[in-house]
């Protein structure tokens, strides 16, 4: 097994957004990066592009950090979007090392942000669900696009220089109606976001060659996920460490290499999980804001909503005689927990 001192050459993160509302997607993500320097933490690697929180010494780098760090529902969510949209540029351009990102490398509308941030969800089947006003949706929100795509550029740029980088963005939305029947299948939520978030690693694991660390932040009260570990990432013997509320630690050997598995409250601060948690946030407020104009298009004065349970319930109650109208049944808009 690798010294705990050297880095892992590959380093996957993953977090959610929306566990806890009763309106709008679960969405869950992972980033896989490519660590080739000689620093273990990717701060320390690029810092002078990125930061880990907020500041009252303005400067120019980008903030990478919790999500609830970066936007509170009350602010704006310009910071949260300048982030996520320039990382997704940057990986939105071809392989040449030495390509500009362009204005239209930028996500510009709903549709080419799930091309880019979703690469295995289905736009044809987003646009059959019921209540969502896509076409509404122009991106950025609020960020500035110069600001976008010079961000992206630094960030290729500092990557090809600090010899690392980011090499793939897999966010998965899960809306009501799959969210509702995982839960029939798996019996709670928790199970359902750990084999979310394990399907998204084996996609992120398959495109790496050498040793591999990831960290996901915690999933409920679970402390347990060697069984599930083992159902979506390897057939080989598992080592368990630690099992307590504060960590779970894992590790087996794949293919002749060292993969460890950690699960972490506070995964945040490892920043492949922050990025994780920027990304999954800022998708699912875009897919609540076209949820949003959906209804407010029909309903004036109808306030938006965030879909966090109280005032889910009033926005159902002031919805449900439009929605018994439109024929649209409360499975596919009603999360049960």
């Amino acid at each position: 097994m690798r010294d705990p001192k050297t880095s892992m050459p590959y380093l996957i993160g993953t977090d959610e957004a929306g566990y806890g509302p009763n309106l709008g997607p679960l969405t869950v993500t992972g980033v896989l990066w490519d660590n080739r320097s000689d620093q273990t933490c990717l701060y320390d690697a690029l810092d002078q592009l990125i930061k880990p929180s907020p500041d009252r010494n303005a400067d120019d780098r980008m903030v990478v950090a919790d999500s609830k760090v970066v936007y509170k529902s009350s602010g704006s969510i310009k910071n949260l979007e300048t982030t996520v949209l320039s990382f997704l540029a940057a990986t939105n351009t071809n392989d040449t090392e030495n390509s500009r990102v362009q204005i239209n490398d930028i996500p510009r509308d709903l549709e080419s942000l799930v091309r880019v941030a979703c690469p295995t969800s289905d736009w044809h089947l987003l646009k059959s669900l019921p209540a969502y006003d896509f076409p509404s949706v122009a991106l950025p929100l609020k960020a500035d696009l110069d600001q976008i795509c010079k961000n992206a550029n630094r960030l290729r740029e500092s990557q090809i220089a600090s010899k690392v980088a980011l090499r793939s963005i897999d966010c998965r939305p899960v809306f009501p109606t799959e969210f509702n029947a995982g839960l029939k299948s798996y019996g709670n939520k928790a199970t359902l976001l750990s084999t979310e978030t394990l399907k998204i690693v084996a996609r992120l694991k398959s495109q790496t060659d050498d040793d591999l660390e990831i960290v996901c932040d915690k999933h409920g009260g679970r402390s347990k996920y060697a069984a599930l570990i083992k159902a979506h990432l390897t057939d080989q013997q598992i080592c368990t460490g630690a099992e307590t509320k504060d960590c779970s630690d894992y590790s087996f050997c794949d293919q002749q290499r060292d993969v460890v598995v950690r699960f972490q409250a506070g995964g945040e601060s490892f920043m492949p999980t922050a990025l994780a948690s920027m990304v999954s946030k800022y998708v699912r407020e875009v897919f609540m804001k076209a949820w949003n104009d959906f209804w407010i298009d029909q309903i004036p004065d109808l306030k938006p909503t965030k879909g966090y349970p109280v005032d889910a319930k009033r926005f159902k109650s002031e919805i449900n005689e439009l929605q018994n109208q439109l024929g649209i049944d409360d499975v596919d808009v009603w999360r049960q927990k």
